[in-house]
């Protein structure tokens, strides 16, 4: 069930008896920009610590725990070219709860407390919730550098879009935390109020018309939003380029990027989860049956298709004076899978994966309600079930190929240790 509130504001109620507590997410969504972005992350880290209302950490746990330990969390995306903050609380379905029937009720009171109430004083963040979040932020930033595989990937990033917005993190960055006040957070927390698109999303085993009556209740305004073309596309280099990057690591990470024409909702899609499976996303396939455990020149690889900015991404973890091994073989690997070098019984076998994937992740309540987002988000319609498993069920060997032809080479990334200055 679907409502408009007013304009730029919609709710999604979904019910369904899978679950026995209710999910509610409040997803507040605006144009990516890196420094926006920055300020969104450290908002939602505030956000969730305290309220008027809640003005401590304590105050707002306890709560919780009277909410009969209802869960609260926020999080922060990118979608492309688009940035999404989200507020999600979960609680227990009353009609599980002998002689208590209004916990949905109180539970959208205590989101709509955290969300439109915040701890601000002076037109300004509570002054210490700010300067602690900003600290615990920036010792995050500067704590990527030490899972290595997460640091290739974001130099790969920084490497594969340089110069545009999307070098950035989806959370922005640590460049721009000086510049940011509790003065200036409160007027991005007031642009997001006031501006961006909110969709309302709720999961439960619960009557819609009273979720509907409890979100109408909700302090919204009219809001002008424009539709923008979510997605990125990655301009082509000429020759791929090779970038050594020297780190305090004691096994090298040997990264490759590629140019995918596989977006999200389209036709290649469908044939790009199923290369990837084959590729280097399940452990039958070929990076990881003959780069990994045939050749032993990996301890792991794997590859992932990134179906919103089109691009893949080729991930090893190797010994440093394996490099040249590794890169010559996973190379061969995507080669193999354009001259349709792999067999028709791993195809089924990798579909049935995916299949079952997929339906695991409807016993998720957030990965269900994260699928539904973003079939609205992305592909502006609901991708039903039979949809989707008919659009696996169709990839053909030839689509496969064909694919496999399109990946373009864009750039080897090898992250080395200070030490080997020959690799």
């Amino acid at each position: 069930m679907d409502l408009q509130l007013t304009n730029g504001v919609r709710a999604h109620i979904q019910t369904t008896s899978k679950f026995k507590t209710v999910l509610i997410e409040y997803k507040f969504r605006t144009k990516y920009e890196p420094e926006i972005a920055t300020k969104r992350t450290l908002l939602k880290n505030i956000m969730v610590t305290n309220s008027k209302k809640y003005p401590s950490q304590k105050a707002l746990d306890n709560q919780m725990s009277w909410l009969y330990g209802a869960s609260l969390s926020a999080s922060t995306q990118r979608y492309g070219t688009e940035h999404v903050l989200s507020f999600r609380l979960k609680v227990i379905n009353d009609r599980f709860i002998g002689g208590y029937d209004n916990l949905l009720e109180e539970g959208f009171a205590f989101l709509q407390e955290v969300i439109f109430n915040p701890n601000i004083e002076d037109a300004a963040f509570h002054q210490p919730t700010f300067d602690r979040e900003k600290i615990n932020l920036e010792n995050y930033f500067n704590s990527l550098e030490d899972d290595k595989g997460r640091f290739a990937t974001i130099k790969l990033n920084e490497a594969l879009f340089e110069g545009t917005d999307q070098a950035y993190l989806g959370m922005g960055s640590e460049t721009f935390l000086p510049n940011i006040s509790s003065q200036s957070l409160y007027t991005t927390y007031q642009e997001m109020i006031a501006d961006n698109a909110i969709d309302i999303y709720v999961s439960g085993d619960v009557d819609s018309e009273r979720i509907e009556k409890a979100i109408m209740q909700q302090p919204f305004s009219t809001r002008t939003v424009t539709s923008n073309n979510k997605f990125v596309t990655l301009t082509p280099r000429s020759e791929a380029a090779h970038i050594d990057y020297v780190s305090d690591i004691s096994q090298g990470k040997l990264l490759f990027g590629f140019k995918s024409p596989a977006y999200y909702g389209e036709a290649e899609y469908y044939t790009g989860m199923v290369f990837n499976g084959l590729f280097g996303g399940f452990p039958h396939s070929k990076l990881f049956q003959n780069v990994r455990e045939k050749e032993s020149l990996a301890y792991s690889a794997s590859s992932y298709l990134d179906y919103i900015r089109g691009v893949m991404i080729v991930s090893t973890g190797i010994a440093f004076e394996k490099k040249d091994q590794a890169e010559a073989i996973v190379l061969k690997q995507l080669v193999d899978m354009q001259k349709g070098d792999f067999e028709d019984y791993l195809i089924a076998q990798t579909k049935d994966m995916l299949i079952n994937q997929y339906k695991q992740n409807d016993d998720n309540q957030s990965a269900a309600l994260s699928k539904i987002y973003s079939n609205n988000l992305l592909a502006g319609r609901t991708i039903s079930d039979e949809e989707w498993l008919s659009g696996i069920e169709r990839v053909k060997r030839e689509d496969i190929i064909e694919l496999a032809n399109q990946m373009a080479l864009q750039i080897i990334f090898f992250l080395k240790g200070e030490d080997d200055k020959d690799a």
